[in-house]
């Protein structure tokens, strides 16, 4: 779609989604709007009157009264008109936000899987929908400039109908015409700027995250160890200015600025003169001038109005593409089999082939593996070798791109995936670290289920948090930030532990499928061999699929399997794969022999 045509279709939707989230909010503007336009229309009227009583021959007291009160009745409801449409107008723009915000959030968590966020141009709406790159103007932002921008239009369109009856039928059309051709080049300037703008979301996106790099705490220590801060400066300075580069380019030049103001010099000249001359020969009654000298400066409206329509056209960009997000199709991605219990037989990848969207080539190819129910399965494997997309495929956040995923011999994709997830208990190698309460974090696990004191000490006990809550200002209801009042901030190993307790609280309400990816990655020692000493407590009646560097960790699992070339390369106990003297028995050498002590003596 053309980009200039997009900032259009942004007004468009941003008026046809208003009376859709509020109605009556909606009908109160418009009534505000025309009620402006009419005092607009009678301004200049009251004014006239007002000037032919002060003119007349004799004075007419009753003239001159009548003349002042129309007048200050006219300016009064102005002044009353304006603050009541500006709150109805924010009042309106707050609900835009709100809704044109829920329909982004929506629409990225509807698809039952995550290889939309995959997606660029996926990626660029959201970005248009959150209004980044932007000025960042919400769509809120837009509603205060229409409102603003009604009446001057409306305004301008009466003072045309004032001039023409008030001097000659041609004169309007010649400085109307003035007005709209400037202004129109000078809005298409707009245009050209925001949707360049909008077109630049991948480099302000790389500008956004060096800028939240830079000015948030994670990567400060880094920045400053590593001295990376004048080239994280240099690289933001790049990313934003190649950003903007479009939009400089979409700037009109000087020479049409020069045009737009000698046209519109000898268009007031080409109005005022006549009139001054009708007005020195008496031809132009004195109020009839000053009706046509007022409507002749209201026309202004009909050009060019600055800020209200840089702010109407960046603020409303973010309508189309939030519902291009709250529309993302997801038609064919839910099965709609029940899934409680499962899986009572076994799991299987059969031939299986995956590769991420933009990606150099399959990450799982044309992969085999059944893992029995009740069991406990090993991934090992190099970094990269796809023992992580294995999990996210089994927890239905991708679908192979060929081959199947089978449980208890029915495909995947066949069960509802909602009710799938019901029956996992996952950690992520990424796991989210939520700034919520340590009750949040823990029962995120089973959201649908109050969390108890008795139901977090479990859990915790088994992850290896409890007591930890202890030791925090408010207990498990305080917050683990330390941005909010009484909040804390929590070591890596503890994060990590919490993590594990709020998959093992999932399966304390009916998870039947535990996935844990490098669940020891962020523990220290001590607590590494507690969770070993937990591990068949942890998993007992489970079907677990665990994977990890850790060969300590690995060899409690039934059985191992290692990934290599996107294949099951070797599959078996531990002992068994050890003896086999392959893959699986060389990284395990490796990784064992500095820990062999020979004679007293720690072999390096």
């Amino acid at each position: 779609m053309n980009r200039t045509m997009a900032v259009h279709n942004g007004v468009l939707a941003l008026v046809r989604q208003l009376p859709r989230i509020a109605r009556g909010l909606t009908f109160v503007l418009a009534a505000l709007l025309v009620a402006q336009a009419v005092g607009s229309a009678l301004l200049p009227l009251a004014t006239g009157r007002l000037v032919v009583a002060l003119t007349d021959t004799p004075k007419s007291m009753r003239g001159v009264v009548i003349g002042l009160a129309l007048l200050a009745a006219v300016l009064l409801l102005d002044m009353v008109l304006d603050p009541v449409r500006t709150m109805v107008a924010a009042r309106l723009g707050t609900a835009l936000d709100g809704a044109m915000a829920q329909r982004t959030v929506e629409g990225a968590l509807r698809p039952a899987q995550i290889g939309h966020l995959d997606d660029p141009d996926v990626a660029d709406r959201i970005e248009r929908a959150r209004a980044v790159g932007l000025g960042a103007h919400p769509p809120g932002q837009a509603v205060t400039a229409l409102a603003g921008l009604v009446p001057l239009r409306l305004t301008g369109l009466v003072s045309a109908v004032l001039l023409g009856w008030a001097g000659q039928w041609w004169m309007p059309l010649v400085l109307g015409a003035a007005w709209v051709v400037t202004g129109r080049w000078q809005e298409k300037e707009i245009e050209r700027s925001v949707s360049a703008h909008a077109g630049e979301t991948a480099q302000l996106r790389r500008a956004a995250y060096l800028r939240d790099t830079a000015t948030t705490a994670p990567a400060a220590k880094e920045l400053r160890l590593f001295g990376l801060r004048s080239w994280l400066v240099e690289r933001f300075a790049v990313a934003w200015w190649d950003g903007m580069v479009q939009m400089r380019r979409a700037r009109v030049s000087p020479r049409r600025h020069t045009v737009a103001i000698v046209l519109l010099l000898l268009a007031h000249v080409a109005v005022v003169l006549p009139l001054a001359l009708q007005a020195a020969h008496g031809s132009l009654a004195v109020g009839q001038l000053a009706v046509a000298l007022q409507a002749l400066l209201g026309l202004f409206a009909l050009g060019f109005t600055g800020d209200l329509q840089w702010q109407l056209h960046t603020a409303s960009t973010a309508v189309p593409a939030a519902l291009e997000v709250g529309a993302l199709d997801t038609a064919g991605e839910r099965g709609r089999l029940a899934t409680v219990g499962l899986p009572r037989r076994e799991i299987r990848f059969e031939k299986v082939r995956f590769a991420y969207p933009g990606g150099r080539g399959p990450v799982l190819d044309d992969l085999d593996l059944a893992i029995p129910a009740g069991s406990s399965l090993a991934v090992v494997g190099d970094n990269g070798a796809g023992k992580s997309t294995l999990t996210k495929l089994l927890s239905g956040l991708y679908l192979p791109d060929g081959g199947r995923i089978t449980v208890d011999g029915q495909d995947l994709r066949a069960y509802d995936p909602d009710g799938w997830r019901r029956q996992l208990a996952v950690v992520f190698q990424d796991f989210v670290r939520y700034p919520f309460s340590v009750r949040d974090n823990v029962g995120f696990g089973h959201i649908e289920t109050a969390t108890t004191d008795a139901d977090l000490a479990a859990a915790t006990r088994l992850g290896g948090f409890l007591g930890v809550e202890e030791e925090l200002p408010d207990g498990w209801d305080t917050p683990l930030s330390g941005a909010f009042t009484d909040g804390t901030e929590l070591s890596g190993g503890q994060w990590q532990r919490l993590a594990l307790s709020r998959a093992l609280y999932a399966v304390r309400h009916g998870a039947r499928l535990l996935v844990l990816d490098e669940p020891t990655a962020h523990l220290d020692i001590e607590a590494e061999h507690e969770l070993y000493a937990r591990f068949l407590e942890i998993t007992a009646g489970l079907t677990t699929i665990l994977v990890s560097h850790r060969f300590a960790t690995v060899r409690l699992a039934d059985r191992i399997a290692v990934v290599d070339g996107g294949r099951i390369s070797e599959f078996g106990t531990h002992d068994e794969l050890v003896a086999s003297g392959g893959r699986y028995a060389r990284m395990f050498r490796v990784q064992s022999e500095p820990f062999q002590l020979h004679g007293g003596t720690r072999r390096a």
